[in-house]
Formats: structure tokens, C-alpha cells, sequence
């Protein structure tokens, strides 16, 4: 153990509050100001920072590069240490290795890797971000250990599983280990290998009542127009997410895209299907200009999304038809009661977007046309019986 690292150990065994982020790797590069790394040749150092980590309640990030280090799975005292810890949010497995760059070498999860995921399959409570980065996960022992660690993570928020050569078989069973995770609000798989079949189990998950993403990035995989379609169609009910990024894929015909997000954040062609369109996706990446979606985004950042309905329902519904309110119940007095509520509509409304007044007079207007006599006071009608019948006397 050098220097470095023995200071390292020094500052988690006395619990330092500043030091917050841990890396197992030989170098800082990826150890931010609050962090240090730390590494040796002996299993016995291991050990004790295991230990150390065991009683330490600052450290938030555990940092690992396992090909560059002398970790081995026979140093149990480490993984004991990490199983016992209560502060660890967040776990991030790197198979980049110091002798290549990014996304250009990628080395096996390994068998350090696969302890410390089986570590945090029972450590659950606490994980929330879980970072598999430039890794080869071919091996079927090493998903199925994955797969296991998500199913346990119940708490979940964050999953980056970035440059790992991730193909459909591969992601179909990593979506069913996290459907379910109410926590879970970013999902981030570029630069992977993802087709059309990981995309309709991804509309899936966008589909499911219980998905609480904010964040999908599928950025940089194999998707054409057919999986494009599909996680569009997943966003038709879905209230959560914000952004998506599905741009540097293989999408050839761009209008199409365009034109089929389009009716999913505005359909215009009913009042109903205005209001039930999409009202949540603020942040899109596509190919293209996306000249037909920029002002349809811009209206979905306000936050009252009862607003949203309303702006949208006014630009595209400009001449707003009252006729189907005339069918309200079975009669006409109960199709009448409608008019205070288009009315508090409109009033509503105005809070959201400046309203001209004539298109509130003209749905009055609409139901006056429509049921005249209805219009007429009660009162009115009586008097002018009994004037008719003083005059016939």
C-alpha cells in the first residue's frame, strides 16, 4: 500500500466527513474532489479497509475497476465490510481498463464484481444508483447475478448501464427485474445494442401504472423506425416521463417519427383526445429539426398540466363545438345544468392563457341557439299566459 492509498484508509477509519466518494482502481481520473481511491497488492489491506468501510456512515459512492486492481473474491473480510455498511447509495462497476480508452476495451464484469453485486443483494435497503459502465455481460452466470441484484434493489433511482455492448436478449430480462420500482427515475442504456424488441418491452415498462421513470436514454443503439413507434406508443398513457433521448439510432424515415410524437403530445382530432394526450414529455432528442414538436414541448414545461389540457384544447379547438353537451343525460333541463361548468371552463382557462371573451359567448351563445326556450324566465311565460287571457275576456 502506498502513501496515497494509506492516507485513504487513515480518513475512512476515523470517519471523515469530507470523504464521501471511494474508488477501488489504481488512479483519481474518475474521483471527484470529495473522493479518493485507494488500492494495494495485499488481500490483508483489503480486509481492513473492509472493515473500515463496515463502521464508516459518510461514504456515499463506491467506486470499482476490478481488472486493475489485487482484489480477490478470497478476501472476504472486504465484501463482509460492504454488506455490513449503512451509507452506500450509490455502486459503480467500470470494466474500462487504464490501457485503453472508453467503450473501446471492454472487460468482464469478473468475479469481484459479481461478489460485490451479490454483496449489495442482501445490503438493498440503501442502493439507489446502480452504474454498470463498459462492461462485457455476456456471460449468462454474470446477467443472471445483474438481474438478481435489480429484482433485490427495490430502492433504486438511478440505473446507467452504458457502453456494454447490451443486446435485446440480454435487456428483456433486466426490464422484468425492475418492473415494479416505483423509485426508479433515470434509465440509461447508449451506446449498447438495442433493437425494436427492446424497445416494445421498454413501451412496456412506460406502459405499466407503477413506473415512476422521468428519465429514458437510449441514445446510440440499433433502433429504427419500428422501435420508435413502439416506445411512442408507450408514451400515449404515460404521466411521468420528462426526457427522452432516442437520437443517433437507425431511424430513416424522420417524418414519420415526428408526425407520430406529434399526435401523441397533441392529438387534434377530438377535445377528448387533446385532453388525453401526452402532457409530461418536456425534453426530446430525435434526428431532425423537430420544428413540429418544439412548441408542443414548450407548452408541456408548465406545471399545471390541467393548464396544458386547456392551452391545447384552445389553439387546436379553436371554434369549440357544444353540440355533444347537448346530449348530457336524457333531457334538456339536465343538458342545461352543463352550461355553468362550460362557463367555469372558460374561467379556468383564463388563469392558463389569455382567453379572447367572445369564444365564452360563443358557447353560451351555442346552447341559447340550441335550446331557446330554455332561455326564457319561468316567470315571463306565466305573466304573458295571464295577459293573453285578460285580453280574450
Amino acid at each position: 500500500m502506498d502513501d496515497y492509498s494509506r492516507e485513504t484508509l487513515r480518513r475512512i477509519e476515523h470517519n471523515d466527513e469530507t470523504l464521501l466518494e471511494l474508488g477501488i482502481c489504481n488512479n483519481d481520473d474518475v474521483i471527484t474532489s470529495n473522493g479518493r481511491y485507494f488500492t494495494s497488492s495485499y488481500g490483508d489491506d483489503y480486509s481492513r479497509l473492509g472493515r473500515s468501510i463496515q463502521r464508516n456512515t459518510n461514504l456515499k459512492t463506491l467506486y470499482m475497476e476490478p481488472e486493475d486492481i489485487m482484489l480477490s473474491v478470497a478476501d472476504r473480510g472486504f465484501f463482509e465490510g460492504i454488506k455490513q455498511n449503512s451509507s452506500i447509495q450509490k455502486f459503480k462497476l467500470s470494466g474500462y481498463s487504464q490501457y485503453g480508452y472508453a467503450g473501446d476495451i471492454r472487460n468482464p464484469v469478473g468475479e469481484v464484481g459479481c461478489e460485490l453485486l451479490k454483496a449489495f443483494q442482501e445490503n438493498n435497503s440503501n442502493l439507489t444508483t446502480l452504474r454498470i459502465w463498459s462492461c462485457d455481460i455476456g456471460s449468462v452466470d454474470e446477467r443472471a447475478i445483474i438481474n438478481t441484484t435489480l429484482s433485490s434493489c427495490t430502492h433504486l433511482k438511478r440505473m446507467h448501464f452504458n457502453h456494454n455492448n447490451m443486446t435485446d436478449e440480454q435487456l428483456l430480462p433486466m426490464v422484468e427485474a425492475i418492473r415494479g420500482h416505483r423509485s426508479m427515475e433515470v434509465l440509461q442504456l447508449n451506446y449498447n445494442r438495442i433493437g425494436n424488441v427492446g424497445c416494445q418491452a421498454l413501451a412496456t415498462l412506460l406502459q405499466d401504472p407503477s413506473c415512476n421513470l422521468h428519465t429514458l436514454d437510449i441514445h446510440h443503439n440499433h433502433i429504427n423506425n419500428e422501435g420508435a413507434i413502439a416506445i411512442i406508443n408507450g408514451l400515449a398513457n404515460n404521466n411521468k416521463l420528462k426526457d427522452l433521448d432516442i437520437s443517433q439510432n437507425q431511424i430513416r424515415n424522420q417524418n414519420i417519427v415526428e408526425d407520430a410524437f406529434s399526435k401523441v403530445l397533441c392529438n387534434p382530432t377530438s377535445i377528448n383526445a387533446t385532453h388525453s394526450s401526452n402532457h409530461t414529455l418536456i425534453d426530446l432528442k430525435i434526428q431532425g429539426n423537430m420544428l413540429l414538436l418544439h412548441s408542443k414541448l414548450q407548452m408541456n414545461k408548465c406545471e399545471n398540466k390541467s393548464h396544458v389540457a386547456m392551452i391545447k384544447i384552445l389553439i387546436y379547438h379553436p371554434n369549440i363545438d357544444m353540440e355533444a353537451l347537448f346530449e348530457w343525460g336524457s333531457g334538456d333541463e339536465r343538458s342545461l345544468k352543463a352550461l355553468p361548468y362550460v362557463v367555469g371552463w372558460f374561467e379556468r382557462a383564463e388563469e392558463a392563457v389569455d382567453i379572447q371573451e367572445g369564444k365564452r359567448l360563443s358557447a353560451i351563445y351555442q346552447f341559447a341557439l340550441a335550446m331557446p326556450l330554455m332561455f326564457i324566465p319561468a316567470s315571463h311565460t306565466k305573466a304573458d299566459d295571464k295577459k293573453r287571457k285578460r285580453t280574450g275576456m
